[in-house]
Parts: structure tokens; C-alpha cells; sequence
């Protein structure tokens, strides 16, 4: 299985978006921008990029590898979120920059997305309801 598409943030404009005007969240090896935003009709509760930099990881084989690694753990661990953002009628973008040096194996990504994860549902709790999606 994989991440479907409409799931996926590909637009230039939201994720610039994110990087400037949304918040952040770190948990190491990942620094999140999200955020919160009202949902929309026909469209997923939660949007997800991934960034490897290109300045740690030279081969694109490493990049994707690390990027397929974390869309993987975010597929299989995304249901809690899902139900905090279901429950509170919140629809969240997130982008997901990879920090480490390090090419990390799947189970310590998992982990540590799993509790990125946990804490993003704490903040997306405490935030206030937006009106509507950053650039859209």
C-alpha cells in the first residue's frame, strides 16, 4: 500500500506557506511545520510532505530511501491523528523535515514518528480553530 495522492501536499504555495506562517514542532529526527485549519469538503483531514535535505544526503537513492522510510511510518500510524482531528472538526497540513545526518533504519523512524505524532495531536488540541487552509 502506499500514501494516496490526495493525502499527499505537493503545492508550492501551502508549503511555502508552512515554512513561514505555520508552527513548528521538534522531536528528533524530524523538525514538523503544520498547520490547523478547517476541513474542507472532499478533502483529507490531514495533507503530508516529507523534505530530506539534499546538503546531508548527496545520492537521490538515500533521499527517496529515507522518504519512502517516513511516508511508510506515517501511513501505518496515522489513525490516532486522524481520529483526534475527526473528533475535533480540525484538518491539519504537515511537512516533515528530516535533521539527522544519519540514515536511519525503519523501526527507530517509526518510533520516533509515532510519538512526533503524539505530540502533534497534543498541539493540534490546544490550537485555535482556523477558518480556512494557508495559500490555498
Amino acid at each position: 500500500m502506499r500514501l494516496p495522492k490526495s493525502e499527499r501536499l505537493y503545492s508550492q504555495k501551502q508549503i511555502e506557506a508552512l515554512c513561514t506562517s505555520g508552527e513548528t514542532l521538534f522531536h528528533f529526527p524530524f523538525k514538523i511545520f503544520f498547520s490547523v485549519a478547517a476541513p474542507k469538503a472532499g478533502k483529507p483531514v490531514c495533507q503530508v510532505a516529507v523534505n530530506v535535505p539534499k546538503r546531508q544526503f548527496k545520492r537521490a537513492v538515500k533521499r527517496n530511501l529515507l522518504k519512502r522510510r517516513i511516508r511508510e511510518a506515517f501511513r501505518h500510524n496515522k489513525q490516532s491523528l486522524y481520529q483526534i482531528l475527526e473528533d475535533q472538526n480540525k484538518a491539519v497540513c504537515v511537512f516533515f523535515h528530516y535533521v539527522s545526518p544519519d540514515l536511519s533504519h525503519y523501526a527507530f523512524l517509526e518510533t520516533n514518528l509515532r510519538e512526533a505524532l503524539a505530540k502533534l495531536a497534543d498541539r493540534v488540541t490546544q490550537s485555535v480553530h482556523l477558518p480556512a487552509d494557508p495559500a490555498d
